[in-house]
């Protein structure tokens, strides 16, 4: 340490010992700061993916799925029985069993699925965007309900729901998740940087509200 100090002492009567300590200082400085960034990153990684959330797997429950695409409503209002869905839209009852659709009363004859944007009502996509997501902000109230701010890129979406690798620079999309009891009461997407991008729409926002939870026989 007394040879170190003596080091130090010399270095400072050189004509270039202050730009060493000027130019030392701020490389150490922002070593640090890069560790401490690297670390902060890491722990939020690990918030957002240390439980792998399983929200519906033990539940049946009933649904309001709301889609509105610049500026048109579209409203689908049912409930899961383990793997079928029944609901309700435009007035006429439909019926999912295992991601195959018909018309309720006629389970003979398969058809298109008439949910819009239907990859952002499924329980496995729901729980690997939650998972992919950074977590912004986290609020939990007295009533047991906690409410997180959630972001995520058009490139994360497009590798979990269209399996392509794309690399956008954009504005994130925004998510808000309400969550009571490890059970989902609401999300809420704002899509409107994934819905230019992929060039369908300008405005994208899907609202989920989910109630009446019950165990699956």
């Amino acid at each position: 340490m007394k040879k170190v100090i003596e080091f130090i002492k010399e270095l400072k009567k050189k004509p270039y010992g202050k730009a060493v300590f000027f130019f030392g200082f701020y490389l150490i400085f922002f070593i640090v700061i890069f560790i401490i960034l690297n670390l902060g990153g890491n722990n939020r990684n690990k918030d957002n993916n240390s439980s792998d959330n399983k929200y519906f797997n033990n539940y049946n429950y009933s649904f309001e799925y709301k889609v509105i695409v610049d500026g048109t409503t579209y409203i689908y209002t049912g409930n899961k029985n383990n793997n079928i869905f029944n609901y309700i839209y435009n007035n006429m009852e439909y019926i999912n069993k295992n991601n195959v659709s018909y018309i309720k009363g006629d389970e003979s004859k398969e058809i298109e699925n008439p949910i819009k944007f239907s990859d952002f009502f499924k329980e496995n996509i729901i729980e690997e965007i939650i998972n992919s997501s950074y977590v912004e902000s986290r609020t939990i109230y007295d009533n047991g309900v906690t409410t997180l701010n959630l972001f995520i890129s058009s490139n994360t979406l497009n590798r979990i729901i269209d399996k392509e690798e794309t690399d956008y620079e954009e504005i994130p999309n925004n998510i808000k998740l309400s969550v009571d009891d490890n059970k989902i009461n609401e999300i809420n997407y704002n899509l409107d940087s994934y819905c230019k991008i992929k060039n369908i729409c300008n405005k994208l926002n899907i609202i989920i509200n989910y109630k009446d939870y019950s165990e699956r026989s």
